[in-house]
């Protein structure tokens, strides 16, 4: 495992957090993704879906072990470096749209990262017609629905080219019909890695290939999606009925 810590790709090893005054929420959990591989985290809620992929972005601090992103370890000098990285979706696009407009939010990352404002507006606004928001380009996140605003945020991150993007929970408040298109988005990124915490198991199927199970902290399966989506046993004894 040691050579993976300087190649391209996430690779954690002996993962420890825990809340204060709480039990661990990760024991010493490990993994390796490598680049072209589209992974699917599940667990019920309070397994801590959230909490790690929030350690992947510095966001949330863990106690014990090693986070490397493209060959960097994560630690505070480099997580600028880390972070121009990743793009993260948080569950609840709330915590991310922040701009007066959505034009704004599209455009502040690009913008922050020196592209001129010419070249960011054509980037968002080529990201709004994408995801079939270039009329409500100019009007504030609460005129939006909660779907629109998963949209929005997850526009925002696009726009600055990610090569991984982590995704918690993307298709929460979208019709069907924006679930499929989601789907087709998804599978023309030109990113290398794809990590998408979802218990909504019919979709993740379509958009991943490798699928995880955390529990008790730790990695407890890690197999192809349809195998696990096809495993009723093993799907019902983690909590993740696919029928609910």
């Amino acid at each position: 495992m040691q050579e993976d810590k300087s190649q391209a790709g996430v690779y954690v090893k002996d993962l420890l957090f825990q809340y204060s005054q709480k039990e661990p929420v990760l024991r010493g959990l490990s993994l390796t993704i490598k680049p072209g591989e589209r992974v699917a985290l599940l667990g019920p809620t309070g397994t801590g879906k959230s909490t790690f992929m929030e350690t992947l972005v510095g966001l949330k601090k863990p106690l014990s072990g090693e986070i490397w992103i493209q060959g960097i370890l994560l630690q505070q000098k480099t997580l600028s470096q880390v972070r121009s990285q990743i793009g993260f979706c948080f569950q609840n696009p709330d915590d991310q749209l922040f701009m007066p407009t959505i034009l704004e939010d599209i455009t502040f990352g690009p913008l922050n990262y020196g592209l001129s404002p010419e070249t960011t507006t054509e980037i968002a606004e080529k990201l709004l017609i994408k995801f079939g928001l270039e009329k409500y380009a100019n009007r504030s996140v609460y005129e939006l629905s909660g779907g629109q605003k998963r949209l929005a945020a997850l526009a925002a991150v696009l726009a600055l080219k990610p090569e991984i993007l982590i995704l918690d929970e993307p298709t929460n408040g979208l019709d069907p019909l924006w679930r499929r298109n989601l789907v087709e988005i998804i599978l023309q990124l030109p990113v290398k890695i794809i990590l998408i915490a979802s218990h909504d198991l019919n979709w993740v199927s379509k958009v991943t290939e490798r699928a995880l199970i955390l529990q008790s902290g730790q990695i407890q399966v890690d197999t192809s999606t349809q195998n696990i989506i096809q495993d009723s046993s093993t799907l019902e004894y983690y909590g993740l009925p696919i029928d609910y």
